[in-house]
């Protein structure tokens, strides 16, 4: 028997926030080498936002809540939410509709709704194809060109919801839920190689400052009597970058969990690129040389310990081809670091 199903839709004046959690066993020795396993097949999912509920909805808010709180429910993948192009007779055992990049299931569940969100009703999945939903089941009611289609997953609220009572009739409630069913999603990692691994050229979104830290193994000797004593089990500087992506569209979306599910939390490793002026060529570009304006690379990074991480170059041509390159040795002279 099917759970019952979420009918209260999210305010969407406000942040509807999905999570990804793995879990990821990394094994760090002294000199930085690391091991890295994953422990989950797949991620934790979970969706937190706002519900704002009016009149008799606010009265079946509080019943559910009451009543249902603590039991698996079906909840809408409100996010990949899409409008009927051809309508659904009763009794009908499939649904032509969307499914690259939606959240649609071999036997899972989806809902049928009216655009108003004052009618539902919960269909099985048998198949799902490129044109759209096999059913387990046939459907009970018809439906017209414009009602939504949603893709359900089981879920269960992660703690009860505390609504705040805004006049005798409206009230406004903060809900999270996880998903009680595995969430498999196509991997897809970048086409572009560089040294077996690969790169992330997609460049970040910068309308909010972007953030880079330094990290290194230290382990700190004190007796509280003497000077200290700092030992750098490594020898490298291990940088934090951070990354930001602003995602608009179906397509993009897609390509953005499929990157997600590749990388497997922290698992898998890529080559980022710091998107930023580093190195500016100056002068001429010959064989395998390049001559770079003066930022004291050639008298800061000479060993292969202080390389690391430095070492590697992302070169972005005029034309927008970008070539991937290994410092093996540098020099400065004259004007130019070569």
């Amino acid at each position: 028997m099917a759970p019952p199903l979420w009918t209260f839709p999210p305010n969407w004046s406000n942040s509807f926030k999905e999570t990804l959690e793995w879990l990821t066993d990394v094994l760090q020795s002294p000199s930085g080498a690391e091991q890295r396993r994953a422990l989950r097949l797949a991620p934790r999912r979970s969706f937190s936002f706002e519900v704002l509920v009016h009149q008799a909805d606010r009265t079946r808010f509080d019943l559910w809540a009451h009543v249902l709180g603590a039991q698996p429910l079906a909840l809408p993948i409100w996010t990949d939410a899409q409008y009927l192009g051809t309508p659904v007779a009763a009794g009908s055992s499939s649904i032509v509709a969307s499914t690259a990049g939606y959240d649609f299931g071999a036997g899972g569940l989806a809902a049928l709704a009216s655009d108003e969100l004052d009618s539902w009703e919960l269909v099985d999945v048998d198949q799902v194809t490129a044109g759209g939903l096999a059913l387990a089941t046939p459907t009970s009611h018809s439906w017209p060109k414009g009602s939504r289609l949603l893709p359900v997953r089981k879920a269960l609220l992660q703690s009860l919801p505390e609504p705040v009572r805004l006049t005798d009739e409206l009230a406004r409630a903060s809900v999270s839920f996880e998903l009680i069913e595995p969430s498999s999603w196509p991997v897809q990692l970048p086409a572009t190689l560089y040294r077996g691994k690969p790169v992330l050229e997609s460049r970040p979104d910068e309308s909010n400052d972007l953030t880079l830290g330094y990290e290194r193994l230290t382990q700190r000797l004190d007796n509280q009597v003497g000077i200290p004593r700092i030992t750098d089990t490594s020898g490298y500087g291990f940088v934090l970058q951070q990354h930001a992506w602003a995602i608009w569209g179906r397509e993009e979306h897609t390509a953005f969990r499929s990157l997600l599910y590749g990388l497997r939390g922290r698992q898998a490793s890529i080559w980022v690129p710091t998107h930023a002026a580093d190195l500016v060529a100056a002068g001429q570009v010959q064989g395998q040389t390049l001559q770079v304006q003066p930022c004291g690379y050639a008298d800061l990074i000479t060993t292969g310990k202080a390389r690391m991480g430095r070492q590697d170059l992302r070169i972005e041509l005029v034309t927008g081809e970008a070539l991937h390159r290994r410092i093996t040795a540098a020099a400065a002279g004259g004007t130019l670091e070569t």
